[in-house]
């Protein structure tokens, strides 16, 4: 092999080192988030004892994450009373993360895990978009992979985010590549990590809709002549119009379907039992049956039903109560708790950077020109990723839960490709040197926000220093920055703060940071005491304590002394002029 074949992959190499190093410098600043204790204390419960009972989320990414912590030794695993699951599983992940074991050495084992993720998602970016459209674009959407900030925001945490997104991405990747060459090997890879997505997080379930979109417009729009392949029954349907598609669409999706399903159920072991627990199962017979005979009857024949992963179906329960519920939602300086039907659209503005959006402008171009009689997309099959895209989207405009970019990561991977196709347009030295310009632009913004990546926010809303203005929870204000402010009163002999801390509490303990609970309303005769520092999460800034949205409303009237890596505001009160760090 020579050397210039040689060199693409080489810099894609050096791009995945970048990837790592940025993800692992960053989470060495990060405190642990609101959301991470519970995900891994889940994951490692159920990775050592094989009990799913604390697992309401799917627990693949979970199992993934706490794998390093197999290869240290002591730690330890609380019991718990199994009549009180539900109320125990704040509590279980808290007693394992802080009291039981060494909170750092937890979560950033598991996060460990999670930038092995990123980077196996990235290679499959530069993959997909080198097989579309060769080696430099490929280049382009690892680029743009390794220096986005949110996908090194959550590169580096423990959640189930950045790891749905991955296997979603993947699994549609091979389903475009099945579709492209129709080799069997690319369907099973498909099928397979279509149920690894599905045993990520409940919202992969729009993959399934998605498979099947594809699967018809490849049937009946594409109608590629290899549409029947060597499968069962194929010579009753290798003739006429519509029964050829028919036939490939049905084959297919029964594959995929089959497949995934194997792969997610082989995510819970094989688990198998009622769908509700004795207690639950015992009301719901009492609301229909009065009689004490037929009941115990009753009893027996419900306690002996037995379907597979009860576990993720009572799961999807609890996400459908949690979301008829709503959680306070903010945008723009509007609170609301149905949210907004523009609010994914907003985040997607203002959180991406600006090069990224450019390239994915400058790749439309080439996108719309296609031979003449030659349907747009149909020899590469293009149209996988824009169906993909549109469907992630498009379903973010009907969700209520609006607390986080997080929830349109999987879209990401799919743009990536896509704007990589800008260098199908930057044939011209021109626009080469414009193309060079975007890119230098998308370093420039990644290492200005290191090692805050969170709370970043593009120029067009002035950069991360006004994010907190349009948006807050998890675009912003995780809780990560609790290390900042520690190391803050440190250098500038600051014993004390009165605190209202968006995140866990275990975290204020833990780092041994000396607070008194914030006064939700200005204190009286504030002017006429002497200079107290004060330092609240910017969510509790803009929407109170989440029950009271006038909480703490008060100090919007003071103009912050310091901004600990975006998401904490630290007030000096009353404002001494000409003092202060």
């Amino acid at each position: 092999m020579t050397a210039r074949k040689l060199q693409p992959k080489w810099i894609a190499v050096g791009l995945l080192a970048a990837l790592v190093a940025q993800c692992l410098l960053g989470m060495r600043s990060n405190a642990p988030t609101s959301d991470e204790q519970n995900h891994i204390a889940r994951g490692y419960h159920y990775l050592v004892t094989g009990d799913p009972d604390l697992n309401m989320a799917p627990p693949f990414v979970n199992l993934l994450s706490a794998v390093p912590l197999l290869l240290r030794n002591g730690i330890i695993v609380p019991t718990y009373d199994r009549t009180h699951v539900r109320t125990y599983m704040d509590q279980f992940a808290a007693e394992f993360v802080w009291a039981y074991n060494d909170a750092e050495t937890v979560v950033n084992s598991g996060r460990l895990a999670i930038v092995l993720i990123s980077v196996v998602v990235a290679c499959f970016c530069y993959r997909w978009a080198a097989e579309l459209w060769g080696a430099q674009a490929g280049l382009l959407a690892l680029f743009l992979y390794v220096f986005d900030p949110n996908i090194l925001a959550h590169s580096q945490l423990v959640t189930t985010d950045l790891g749905v997104a991955g296997m979603a991405f993947i699994a549609t990747y091979f389903l475009w590549r099945f579709l492209r060459w129709r080799r069997n090997r690319d369907l099973a890879l498909a099928g397979l990590l279509l149920g690894l997505a599905q045993a990520s997080k409940q919202s992969a379930l729009l993959l399934v809709p998605i498979f099947a979109v594809v699967l018809l417009v490849e049937g009946f729009l594409i109608r590629d002549a290899r549409l029947i392949g060597r499968w069962p029954g194929r010579q009753r349907f290798s003739q006429g119009r519509w029964r050829p598609a028919l036939y490939f669409c049905s084959v297919v999706f029964l594959a995929l379907l089959v497949l995934a399903f194997l792969s997610f159920w082989a995510c819970y072991r094989f688990e198998t039992g009622p769908l509700s627990p004795p207690k639950s199962t015992h009301a719901g017979v009492d609301r229909f049956i009065t009689d004490p005979r037929l009941r115990v009857l009753a009893y027996r024949v419900v306690e002996n039903i037995r379907i597979p992963v009860p576990t993720y179906l009572r799961g999807l329960g609890w996400l459908k109560r949690y979301t008829a519920r709503g959680a306070p939602n903010f945008l723009m300086g509007q609170f609301s708790r149905k949210g907004w039907w523009y609010y994914f659209l907003v985040a997607l503005a203002i959180k991406t950077p600006v090069a990224t959006l450019a390239l994915l402008g400058l790749s439309i171009g080439p996108s719309l020109r296609s031979k003449p009689g030659k349907r747009p997309g149909a020899g590469q099959r293009e149209y996988v990723l824009y169906i993909a895209v549109c469907a992630f989207l498009g379903s973010m405009l009907f969700s209520t839960l609006n607390i986080g970019y997080r929830h349109i990561l999987p879209v990401l991977p799919f743009l990536f490709v896509l704007a990589s196709k800008s260098i199908v347009w930057a044939h011209r030295r021109w626009r080469q040197v414009v193309l060079g310009a975007l890119c230098l632009w998308l370093v420039v913004a990644a290492l200005q926000i290191f090692p805050h990546y969170l709370a970043y926010f593009n120029e067009l809303i002035g950069g991360p220093g006004n994010g907190y203005k349009y948006l807050v929870d998890s675009n912003l204000d995780w809780g990560q920055d609790l290390k900042g402010l520690k190391a803050y009163m440190h250098r500038h002999g600051i014993e004390s703060v009165y605190l209202a801390y968006f995140g866990n509490a275990h975290n204020i303990d833990y780092y041994e940071l000396e607070a008194l609970p914030m006064p939700t309303a200005q204190p009286v005769g504030l002017e006429s005491r002497p200079p107290e520092h004060y330092a609240i999460s910017a969510t509790y800034l803009q929407i109170g304590d989440l029950s009271n949205l006038q909480a703490y409303s008060w100090l919007r009237a003071y103009e912050p002394m310091a901004k600990i890596g975006y998401s904490i505001f630290l007030y000096q009160l009353p404002e001494v002029k000409g003092d202060g760090p």
